[in-house]
């Protein structure tokens, strides 16, 4: 092979390594997940129930889960569902090389909801809420110089060193307002227009450094950066109704509109080389003001519960449509300079969304007018398809969870206590195949979630 070529195929290889161990990286973990529906829940009640309630008996709740059965709802109410701390563990089955997991854990809060009712309207009902859909807030890094060797751009590398850096953060807030109407005293109907803003920083950066017994050195950095922020217009309308013991409820969420939105991608790539084995390497573009857009895809849902004195069970499905891949951002291509000759590159962030569906039950035993206990379980299915590779969503698992807790009333308030866990795993993919020829499916993350909450709710 001519000595071209093998330089040529080097200088791939550690553009690769630069790719492939930020897209290994960012496959592995984001606290709360930015690609699941079903990972938050929402109110006392509700919380302990793991959101298993489209089709059970309403409260101020139901702004979020099923605006019609605000309608049947008895009395107005205030919201504050506080915010839970969550431990999470996620691992990656060798995501740092044959036979060595990455392994990461963090302790943080996750999403919360505000809602009330504006008692201002004769015959229907009108309310606010303000939740946070999406919260991930993620940092992560790994140094090594011991055993660094086998990821130095230098052969035979008597020194080497190895440095990764991954920072995300994503915040999803839906702005909205309820309007609920009676159409007789076992039925009603609602809808709850949002104003959803969603932004993303996303910086991955590597550096890789080595030198061979001859003194001769190179050092490979590679970083990536973008950040975008878009607002879009969605509603749920939703209706329920009751029957002696048995309520049900059905849902519709809207496809996203698009308002509007902008943002920035940056990428730089250098791979100096003293030795001439590998070849220099370099490439660059900064691209500000770019548009930005972003896609949420039509879901139904439905439910219903049905009790006997003391206890009440609740189930619950979702089904949620797929997105065909499309640019959340889509920069002009730049050149990237190797010995070989130029190569373009492209300047990207892509989103796809596979259908999903989940589903949940759950039960509730009142103790006594004043204290519930409650429990769930419920499916969590990631949207992002399994062959996928990471762009702007990176988490990757299908959760199961189960959840437990009690409601107590303390004169106008009802407080909720609870304990959540949530478990899974699914095999993952970077950007490429890795230089150490790991296939793809040897990949999997497995995660774990454990949830305490604290909610608060006061009637008028």
């Amino acid at each position: 092979m001519a000595r071209g070529k093998v330089r040529a195929m080097r200088s791939r290889r550690w553009l690769a390594l630069g790719l492939v161990s930020v897209g290994i990286l960012g496959a592995t973990t984001a606290r709360s997940q930015d690609s699941n529906y079903w990972s938050a829940a929402y109110g006392t009640r509700a919380q302990l129930l793991g959101g298993v309630v489209t089709g059970s008996p309403g409260d101020i709740s139901s702004t979020y889960y099923n605006p019609g059965a605000l309608a049947l709802a008895p009395s107005s109410e205030f919201l504050l569902a506080g915010n839970a701390f969550q431990y999470q563990r996620v691992s990656v089955a060798n995501g740092s090389g044959p036979k060595r997991d990455l392994v990461t854990s963090t302790i943080g809060t996750v999403p919360s909801l505000i809602a009330g009712e504006v008692p201002i309207l004769k015959h229907d009902r009108l309310a606010y809420s303000f939740l946070t859909r999406q919260n991930v807030d993620l940092d992560m890094e790994k140094r090594l110089t011991t055993g660094a060797e086998s990821v130095s751009p230098l052969p035979n590398a008597t020194f080497a060193a190895f440095e990764l850096l991954y920072h995300q953060r994503v915040s999803e807030t839906w702005y909205g307002a309820t309007w609920a109407h009676q159409l007789s005293p076992r039925f009603g109907i609602g809808i709850t227009p949002s104003v959803a803003v969603r932004s993303q920083r996303t910086t991955a950066s590597l550096t890789a450094m080595g030198e061979n017994a001859g003194g001769q050195q190179a050092m490979l950095q590679h970083s990536r950066d973008f950040e975008y922020l878009h607002w879009r217009l969605l509603a749920k309308l939703g209706a329920q109704g009751y029957r002696d013991s048995l309520t049900y409820g059905v849902t519709l969420t809207t496809p996203g509109l698009g308002l509007f939105g902008g943002g920035a991608f940056r990428q730089s790539t250098s791979l100096t080389d003293q030795s001439g084995t590998v070849g220099n390497v370099i490439g660059a573009s900064y691209q500000e003001d770019l548009k930005a857009t972003y896609k949420s895809p039509v879901g139904v849902g439905a439910g219903a519960s049905y009790g006997w004195t003391a206890l009440r069970i609740h189930a619950a499905a979702e089904w949620w449509a797929s997105i065909s891949r499309y640019n959340i951002l889509e920069g002009a291509p730049f050149v990237i300079h190797v010995p070989s000759g130029d190569s373009t590159a492209s300047a990207t962030i892509s989103e796809e969304l596979r259908s999903v569906f989940n589903y949940g039950v759950g039960l509730e035993y009142k103790f006594s007018p004043g204290l519930s206990g409650y429990a769930s379980f419920h499916t969590d299915q990631s949207s992002r398809p399994s062959g996928s590779p990471v762009s702007a969503s990176v988490t990757a698992y299908d959760l199961s969870h189960l959840s437990g807790g009690v409601t107590f009333k303390a004169w106008r308030s009802d407080f909720a206590v609870g304990l959540e866990g949530a478990f899974g795993s699914r095999p993952i993919q970077a950007f490429a195949r890795r230089p150490d020829a790991i296939p793809p499916g040897e990949l999997e993350t497995h995660a774990l979630l454990v949830t305490g909450t604290l909610g608060w709710k006061i009637s008028f």
